[in-house]
């Protein structure tokens, strides 16, 4: 069907001249509230106000223009169902943008200080128009995202002033797509400023598709990366990074990169991680970001490699030289010098990848079958205020702050998780198990004895011990000092086996499962 009548009202007019052409050449007739006319009759267009169909041409300071069942009628009207003989004019085209309420939000400084801004923001006219023009789709092509200005205007130009059923189609998916989004941006803002003391009864989450992804966790499964909208219009998050040099970034990648972030992102001091299969192989803090990855490095080199490596410092030109001779999948740094981007640059299949994502309390997903896990996102560092020591035996200085260092490298290690650390770095790590004194095993074997005691190392467990076992194990591999939640039934036992061996303990009374 050829496009003869088009209803236009947009805010943002930018670029509208690449469909006026093609369509007044085609003869079309326009339609336009009172600014986007004027701005069509600059660009030396003629256009018919919509005042002329409706007979008002707004109200309430221009809040009210196109709320118009004149104009709904001619945009609804089922050219071969409806009676239309009552209709002034029938539009084959709506031509349609809202208010920037999403611009608003992402640039939002304070949502309550704001709040009358932000309401008035909200489109109403807008988004209606082009719902009606969507549902309608067969008889009213609808356009409500620039990028589909050239698209639309080609189409016009090859085909003498004609769309496609296909192209309708399409255009009334996207319209929806919009509305749907646009609803749930302001959804989001009244989230913020409504108190609740439980789970959301709803959340809107609607996913953008950042880029595609050569393949899923394995080959022959197919992969995106999509942004959870509206928080990613306030908050950066992992598809916002700059990856700067090297191959595109895998599904994998990305799991483990979020992983290596996560554990650099819980400390202030120059901290380094190396993450493999979505487990920390090594984790080292120091007074350089060098020596800090140093640290991670020696934890475990076997298992380092083929890893990715996060900093929570800029990549200077000492720490370029130590990374260099390790093969690394992807490294992340807040920002790599020149001189380092020159000595990692050389490796043409590493990724460098830069950015500056915070911790912050936000919500956490997981898909099952069906329907979606949420919970708050377990990346709230742990204080030594809430250490409770229920052994005999008290921990050095140097032991609280080993404690206290493997235990919030723990809440990254899937469980049964047991991390064996001092206060700057980690020596082993048991990661996965079901069974945690297997993960105890693990982890003193990848030690390799180095942290017998010290005075300064410590075992930090993600879930509570459920026998004595496991204390007769890091007995014998030199170690007093544990930290863990607490709140076995077998408690007693197992504070009775660290005061028989002297065994400094600490109960959180918290966990940090990571499944």
């Amino acid at each position: 069907m050829k496009v003869k009548t088009v209803l236009i009202s947009l805010y943002d007019k930018d670029k509208i001249e690449i469909l006026l052409e093609p369509l007044v050449k085609n003869r079309a007739v326009l339609y336009a509230t009172a600014s986007t006319a004027e701005h069509i009759k600059k660009a030396g267009y003629e256009v018919h106000l919509t005042e002329e169909i409706t007979g008002i041409s707004s109200l309430l300071n221009g809040r009210v223009k196109t709320l118009n069942t004149k104009l709904f009628a001619g945009i609804l009207a089922r050219r071969e169902h409806d009676d239309i003989s009552g209709i002034d004019v029938l539009f084959d085209m709506a031509i349609v943008d809202l208010y920037p309420f999403e611009s608003a939000f992402s640039k939002m400084m304070d949502a309550f200080t704001e709040e009358s801004e932000m309401i008035e923001k909200i489109d109403i006219g807008g988004i209606s128009l082009i719902r009606a023009a969507a549902k309608n789709y067969e008889n009213v092509a609808v356009i409500c995202e620039k990028i589909d200005y050239e698209i639309v205007a080609n189409e016009l130009s090859e085909n003498e002033g004609q769309l496609s059923i296909e192209t309708k189609r399409f255009l009334a998916h996207r319209a929806f797509n919009k509305t749907v989004a646009y609803d749930s941006a302001v959804s989001e803002y009244f989230s913020m400023i409504t108190k609740h003391s439980e789970m959301p009864s709803q959340m809107n989450i609607i996913l953008r598709k950042e880029s595609e992804l050569r393949y899923g966790e394995n080959p022959h499964q197919r992969g995106g990366l999509y942004s959870i909208f509206p928080n990613s219009l306030r908050k950066p998050g992992i598809h916002s990074l700059d990856v700067f040099h090297g191959k595109e970034m895998s599904f994998n990648n990305y799991l483990d990169l979020e992983s290596a972030i996560n554990i650099v992102g819980l400390f202030n001091e120059p901290t380094a991680a190396i993450i493999k299969h979505n487990n920390p192989c090594g984790v080292g803090t120091a007074n350089t970001i060098a020596e800090a990855y140093e640290y991670a490095y020696l934890s475990d080199p076997k298992s380092a490699y083929g890893g990715i490596a996060a900093l929570n410092r800029t990549c200077d030109t000492d720490t370029a030289e130590i990374m260099k001779t390790l093969f690394l999948e992807v490294i992340f740094a807040e920002d790599f010098t020149d001189e380092a981007k020159q000595i990692l640059g050389k490796k043409k299949n590493l990724r460098l990848v830069k950015g500056n994502i915070k911790n912050r309390r936000e919500m956490e997903f997981r898909n099952i079958s069906g329907a979606m896990l949420v919970q708050d996102k377990d990346n709230v560092k742990d204080c030594e205020s809430i250490l409770q020591i229920v052994t005999e035996k008290h921990p050095t200085d140097k032991e609280i702050k080993a404690m206290m260092f493997a235990w919030n490298v723990a809440r990254n290690v899937k469980s049964n998780g047991i991390v064996i650390a001092t206060q700057n770095r980690t020596f082993g790590i048991g990661a996965g198990q079901t069974s945690r004194v297997d993960a105890v095993d693990i982890a003193i074997k990848k030690a390799g004895g180095m942290t017998a005691y010290t005075g300064g190392s410590a075992v930090a467990s993600d879930g509570f011990f459920p026998f004595r076992d496991s204390i007769d194990a890091i007995y014998k591999s030199g170690i007093y000092a544990i930290i863990q939640p607490g709140g076995s039934v077998n408690d007693k036992e197992v504070i009775e086996a660290c005061n028989e061996y002297q065994i400094a303990m600490a109960f959180t009374n918290k966990r940090h499962f990571k499944h």
